[in-house]
C-alpha cells in the first residue's frame, strides 16, 4: 500500500534565493565576480542579471558580458541570463558609475521557469519598422524584465506591446546606458551578445516577486481636471488658462519650493480616471516642456485626455529619498527580503545625491538584504496605475520575497509628506524647453 503524505507531513516550500557580487575592472574581475556571486548562492541560479560598466569600449563590455554567462550556465545550465552594459553598476554595498566594473546578480526561484526573449525591429511591409520577438503572454505569468537599446527599439511602443485579454504584464527594466551613440550598447541573452533590439526574460507566478516603483517627485497645489487639451498640450485647467493655474500654484508656495518649482515643474498625470489625485502612485510623471503665454496653454511630456485628473510636482534630492524610502517603508512588514534588484536613473546618483550609493543603500536597509544588484539606466520601465510606462529620474525595484505570499505585483504608494530642512536642494530634471517655462514663471510672479 502506498502511504500519501498529509499536509502537515509535506517538506515545506523552499525558500527563494539572491545574492550578488561586483568586482571593479572587467577581464580579471569578471570570473572572481561570477564565482563569488554563485558561492554566495549556495543553489542552482534560475535566473541572472549581468551589467558591465566599460566607459568608451563597448568591444570590453560584450567581451565581459559573454564571459560571466558562460561561466554561470557552466555552473547553472538552466539559468536564464541577460544583461547589457551601463553607465553604472550596483552590487553588494558599492555603486560604482563610469569606472570599468562588473555586477553579478543571481537568484534561485524555486518552481519558477523563467523565458528569455529577444526583441528587434525589421522593416514592416508597408513602411516604417515591425518589432519581432515579443514572448507569448500566458496566464500564469506575472511579470517581464526588459532591458532595450534606446537607439533601437521604440521604448515607448515596446512597453505597451506586454498586453493579454486581461491587462498588461507589469514589465520592469531599463533602458541601456553604456553607449553615447548608436551601435555602442551591449545586449546579452544566454552567451549571446547584441548591439540592438532588446533582451529580456518573463517570470512566471512562481516567482515570488513584487515591484516598487518610485518617482522622486513631491505634489504641490491640488488635483485639477483637464477641461480642454490636444495631444500633449493641455489648453485649460478646471475651465481656466493652463498657464494661469500653474501661476497660481506656484504663487503659493513658499520661497523655497518656488525656487525648485521654477528651476523643475513637473506634472502628475493621473491614468485612472477613477482616482482622487491624493496619492502619489495616482501619477505618472512628466516634465512641462513649454508654453505658450498667448493661448496660455503648457506642453508636457505625454498626451493627456480630456477629464484627466493632474497635479503639479517638483524634484529635489529630499524628496526623491522621502518617496524612496516611503515605497520601502511600506513593505517593511515582509522583509528581510531575499534580495533585490535596482534600475536607477543615471540622473541620480551622484548626480542627484552626494554618493552614487543612495538608492542601493535605502535598499539594503529597508529590505534588510545585501544581496541587492543593479545598474544606472537611461530610462527606467514600471507600472504606475495598472499600466507600464517609461520613467525618468526613477527608481525601479524587483522585490524578492523568500516565498511568494501575495497575487499583486505592484507595491502601492501613499502621499510623499515635505522635508523640512536647509540641506542642498539636488539636480533638478532640465527638461527640454524648460527655459522658457522658467522665464514665463518668473515673469508672471515678478511682473516688473
Amino acid at each position: 500500500m502506498v502511504h500519501m503524505a498529509s499536509r502537515a507531513e509535506q517538506p515545506p516550500p523552499a525558500d527563494a534565493r539572491c545574492a550578488t557580487s561586483l568586482g571593479r575592472g572587467l577581464d580579471a574581475a569578471v570570473p572572481d565576480a561570477v564565482a563569488e556571486a554563485m558561492a554566495l548562492l549556495g543553489a542552482p541560479a534560475t535566473m541572472a542579471i549581468i551589467e558591465v560598466s566599460a566607459p568608451g569600449d563597448p568591444l570590453a563590455a560584450g567581451r565581459a558580458l559573454a564571459h560571466a554567462s558562460a561561466l554561470i550556465t557552466e555552473i547553472s545550465p538552466e539559468c536564464v541570463v541577460v544583461g547589457s552594459n551601463a553607465h553604472g553598476v550596483i552590487g553588494g554595498d558599492t555603486s560604482v558609475e563610469v569606472q570599468p566594473a562588473i555586477s553579478v546578480w543571481v537568484a534561485h526561484l524555486p518552481g519558477s521557469h523563467p523565458r528569455g526573449f529577444r526583441l528587434a525591429t525589421v522593416p514592416a511591409p508597408h513602411g516604417g519598422l515591425a518589432l519581432t520577438g515579443l514572448p507569448d503572454l500566458e496566464e500564469r505569468d506575472r511579470l517581464a524584465f526588459l532591458l532595450a537599446d534606446p537607439w533601437t527599439l521604440p521604448a515607448d511602443d515596446v512597453v505597451a506591446a506586454f498586453a493579454r485579454v486581461d491587462g498588461p504584464l507589469p514589465v520592469a527594466g531599463g533602458l541601456v546606458s553604456g553607449g553615447g551613440r548608436r551601435g555602442d550598447s551591449r545586449l546579452l541573452l544566454d552567451g549571446a551578445v547584441f548591439d540592438n533590439g532588446g533582451v529580456g526574460m518573463v517570470l512566471d507566478r512562481a516567482a515570488p516577486i513584487r515591484l516598487i516603483v518610485s518617482q522622486g517627485c513631491r505634489p504641490i497645489g491640488q488635483p485639477m481636471t483637464v477641461t480642454d487639451a490636444d495631444g500633449t498640450s493641455i489648453h485649460t485647467l478646471a475651465g481656466r488658462p493652463a498657464l494661469e493655474m500653474v501661476r497660481d500654484v506656484v504663487e503659493s508656495l513658499d520661497a523655497g519650493d518656488q525656487a525648485l518649482a521654477v528651476r523643475g515643474l513637473h506634472v502628475g498625470i493621473a491614468r485612472d480616471a477613477g482616482v482622487d489625485g491624493v496619492s502619489a502612485s495616482d501619477y505618472v510623471i512628466r516634465g512641462i516642456v513649454g508654453a505658450d503665454p498667448a493661448t496660455g496653454s503648457v506642453t508636457v511630456g505625454d498626451d493627456v485626455a480630456v477629464g484627466s485628473v493632474v497635479r503639479l510636482h517638483v524634484r529635489d534630492a529630499d524628496s526623491a529619498e522621502a518617496d524612496l524610502r516611503s515605497v520601502i517603508g511600506l513593505v517593511g512588514d515582509d522583509v528581510p527580503a531575499a534580495g533585490a534588484y535596482l534600475v536607477s536613473c543615471n540622473g541620480r546618483g551622484s548626480a542627484m545625491f552626494t554618493t552614487p550609493d543612495h538608492d542601493a543603500s535605502i535598499v539594503r536597509q529597508g529590505l534588510q538584504t545585501d544581496a541587492v544588484g543593479g545598474f544606472f539606466a537611461a530610462g527606467e520601465i514600471g507600472p504606475v496605475g495598472g499600466a507600464n510606462h517609461l520613467h525618468g529620474f526613477t527608481a525601479v525595484i524587483v522585490l524578492v520575497d523568500r516565498r511568494r505570499h501575495r497575487d499583486d505585483v505592484d507595491a502601492q504608494r501613499v502621499e510623499v509628506p515635505r522635508i523640512h530642512g536647509d540641506g542642498p536642494a539636488g539636480e533638478i530634471d532640465p527638461s527640454p524647453g524648460l527655459d522658457d517655462l522658467d522665464e514665463e514663471i518668473r515673469r508672471l510672479l515678478d511682473p516688473s
